[in-house]
């Protein structure tokens, strides 16, 4: 029997095979099109400062704090001590962009007390405490926002 030619071996291959191959480089291309092409990609610093508990930015109660979601994987911590305790709202404005927040709160321990998918979130802390609030994007939204905390006690 006489060797086969490549096109002749090409055509016994199955078809599911080929287009398998085809999808998978199909994908890779994609998927290399688009990294180089997102915002800042050329420019990409990673802020490891920010984006760890232990190296959380502290914040005063009652006192707003500007900060930015750059991209889908930024993350923003923030420490705060609870003072007095009791219930402390954290609320988070949006000054530009798409951003709609996601917030969790952790505490000294790093474990997570409350997490909520929206501007506002309330919880009960203890008097003297250390707590560390997570600010990121929900669905990769990014942009410019405002924080604030404040004791949510009836006077």
């Amino acid at each position: 029997m006489a060797t086969a030619s490549l096109f002749e071996r090409v055509k016994t291959i199955d078809v599911r095979i080929i287009a398998a191959v085809a999808a998978a480089l199909l994908l890779i291309v994609g998927v290399m099109w688009t990294i180089p092409t997102t915002p800042e990609s050329n420019e990409f610093t990673f802020d490891g400062a920010r984006r760890s508990l232990s190296n959380a930015r502290p914040i005063q109660m009652n006192q707003p704090i500007s900060g930015q979601i750059v991209d889908g994987s930024d993350i923003d911590y923030y420490r705060i001590n609870s003072g007095f305790g009791g219930r402390l709202r954290v609320h988070i404005a949006k000054d530009e962009g798409t951003f709609l927040p996601a917030i969790d709160i952790y505490d000294a321990n790093k474990k997570i007390v409350d997490e909520k998918l929206g501007a506002d979130d309330t919880f009960i802390a203890q008097p003297n405490a250390t707590y560390y609030i997570q600010v990121a994007g929900q669905r990769n939204t990014t942009g410019n926002y405002t924080l604030v905390c404040y004791s949510a006690n009836p006077q």
